[in-house]
């Protein structure tokens, strides 16, 4: 699965905007990396960043490894 991982400017001036209720928020893969999903290039709430997220590296996202068994 694709998904937008940030530099760090570009993580700065994106995380945590907000439009109405829509809030952008990055979150961690399995590589600790800063992710968001490719849908938010598709959301109507966030059309005024949408040339910043479109900006945005493209990666593989990278599941967490499983939780080993006890």
């Amino acid at each position: 699965m694709i998904v937008l991982h940030p530099n760090t400017e570009q993580y700065n001036a994106l995380d945590g905007y907000q439009n109405g209720n829509s809030i952008l928020k990055f979150v961690k893969d399995g590589s600790d990396r800063w992710i968001v999903g490719t849908n938010v290039l598709n959301d109507l709430k966030f059309v005024a960043i949408h040339d910043q997220l479109n900006q945005l590296e493209r990666i593989e996202y990278t599941p967490f490894p499983p939780e080993p068994e006890e």
